[in-house]
């Protein structure tokens, strides 16, 4: 890696010598097929859409759930009251649990995005260097023609 980056005239030296020694000549050398491997099993579905963090982000709010009962009559009468002594007791831990659940939703959402930024900036600069790579192959078919 200290080499980087490559000077294209060594390299067009080497090959023209290799060439004169054996008689073989390197010509129309291209990138493996690595590159179309990688590049085809690199495609996924963005993160940021999985089925998880969806879920994630349709159950968060807890607002249906603590709000009061809606039923009527003696029974209404007697769950509502009882949501109210709950509430009178647990509402400061269930608005910290939903403060909480709502940040972990939020930091799951901005790690995913980044996740799919790194993932596609990898497979552009993958396909950046495959593109330089074939670049470089018909620079050197050229120079050793001349």
């Amino acid at each position: 890696m200290a080499e980087l980056p490559v000077d294209a005239r060594h390299v067009v030296d080497e090959l023209r010598a290799i060439r004169q020694s054996e008689g073989v000549s390197p010509r129309g050398w291209a990138p493996s097929e690595s590159f179309e491997r990688v590049l085809s099993e690199a495609i996924r579905p963005p993160l940021h859409e999985n089925e998880h963090l969806a879920w994630m982000h349709r159950n968060w709010d807890l607002g249906a759930l603590l709000a009061p009962p809606p039923a009527r009559g003696v029974r209404g009468v007697v769950r509502r009251l009882q949501h109210r002594l709950i509430m009178a007791v647990l509402a400061p831990y269930f608005s910290r649990l939903q403060e909480y659940l709502a940040v972990s939703t939020r930091a799951v959402d901005v790690a995913s995005r980044r996740v799919d930024d790194v993932a596609t900036n990898q497979l552009r600069m993958i396909g950046a260097v495959r593109h330089d790579m074939i670049d470089f192959a018909h620079y050197v078919d050229r120079r050793l023609d001349g």
